[in-house]
């Protein structure tokens, strides 16, 4: 794997004064290839992923972390054979992400929303506090305790079954309109609705719909929450 890091340290302790409350105080740029996958581990922060500027190379990805009032150690980065992996070990006010053609996202978030917006690999994304809005043209996995859960995906084809759970908060999901799959939704303590027209049963407060889109083979969507409502839309094209 070639790879370039650059750390940039933009605000330390005693330049703080000079620095905007809001400034990132550290910076990585680096380099990563199709097929690799960038790997968050967060303590707690707002984490935010979005694709390079346009002004960067294609392959590069850029890290920058937002302290809070304290200016903890920065996140450390280390190099595995499918790509990095970022441990943030304290409480950030955000760390943001821009990732490059191809390269997938895991997130690993213990206190704080996920946002994701146009990256160009998948994601696969969990917070134990805190919601989840994901808009790709890939495809997504999504894991929260308590929090909400948005996303749209745009792939047609993916491997196996791809899982969301939430225990305490709702589920929304946008699927392409063409996606074939088998889909089972399941809500302890609330309620469904999907345009797929498809037939549920309910029994006291919980609901739950299971049948086929198309001809799935393998492929598969589960939404499984404890309490909360789930909704799952097709992605009608637009004209």
């Amino acid at each position: 794997m070639k790879q370039t890091l650059l750390l940039l340290a933009l605000c330390t302790s005693t330049a703080l004064a000079g620095c905007a409350s809001k400034a990132p105080y550290v910076r990585t740029v680096g380099e990563l290839q199709p097929g690799m996958r960038i790997e968050l581990r967060v303590a707690g922060a707002q984490v935010e992923a979005y694709a390079p500027l346009p002004k960067q190379p294609t392959q590069a990805y850029t890290l920058e972390a937002t302290a809070l009032a304290a200016i903890p150690p920065a996140p450390t980065i280390v190099p595995d054979r499918r790509g990095i992996v970022v441990n943030a070990p304290q409480a950030l006010a955000d760390l943001l992400v821009r990732v490059p053609p191809g390269v997938d996202l895991v997130v690993r978030n213990a206190i704080g929303d996920i946002d994701v917006s146009n990256v160009g690999g998948n994601v696969d994304l969990a917070t134990e506090r805190g919601s989840i809005h994901a808009l790709l043209d890939g495809y997504a996995q999504a894991r929260v305790g308590t929090g909400n859960i948005t996303v749209t995906m745009g792939a047609l084809a993916w491997p196996g079954t791809l899982r969301f759970r939430d225990d305490n908060g709702d589920v929304t999901l946008f699927v392409a309109a063409n996606a074939h799959f088998h889909l089972h939704l399941q809500t302890g303590d609330g309620t469904i609705f999907t345009t797929y027209g498809l037939r549920g049963s309910s029994k006291g407060s919980s609901e739950r719909i299971d049948g086929d889109i198309g001809t799935p083979g393998s492929q598969g969507i589960s939404v499984v929450v404890k309490r909360g409502s789930i909704r799952v839309l097709r992605m009608m094209p637009q004209a």
